[in-house]
């Protein structure tokens, strides 16, 4: 029996075989009762194929009346997994984890979601005094004094 060395198929050296994770941003404020508001976007390269899930807190995220998930694929076979929450209330806030999982392994990226404080605007504070009548009048007084001598 006689053995042929076909040789071995390696990849190339700039193929990406487990998940790589790149987070848009780590960390995000918000205010309650924003609607429609991007939570995270994490961007994911790897082998086919690619499991992709977003977690609150460790538990799994799926569509619903709460959240919404937008799946992009580029012609750079970049996975892009967009996580949107409907209205932002006080128990969404926390960790959220992207998590890509192939054969040659999972990577994990957090997004930390931090309730944002509000602040009055000077023309917020401005409109609210509007309906209250104020009157700030600056007087200015001239006073001559003439002298005379007899």
């Amino acid at each position: 029996m006689k053995w042929h060395n076909f040789g071995s198929v390696s990849p190339r050296c700039d193929t990406v075989l487990g998940p790589d994770i790149n987070i848009a941003r780590e960390s995000v404020q918000v205010q309650i009762g924003r609607k429609k508001f991007l939570i995270g976007e994490c961007h994911v390269q790897g082998a086919a194929p690619l499991n992709i899930t977003w977690m609150k807190s460790g538990k799994l995220i799926i569509e619903n009346e709460k959240f919404t998930l937008v799946k992009i694929v580029t012609e750079q076979n970049t996975n892009t997994r967009q996580l949107w929450i409907r209205e932002m209330a006080l128990e969404d806030y926390g960790q959220y984890t992207c998590s890509a999982t192939n054969l040659y392994g999972t990577k994990k990226k957090n997004v930390f979601v931090k309730r944002a404080v509000v602040r009055e605007t000077r023309q917020e504070s401005q409109s609210n005094c509007a309906d209250k009548k104020y009157f700030n009048i600056t007087v200015f007084l001239t006073c001559f004094a003439v002298i005379v001598h007899l």
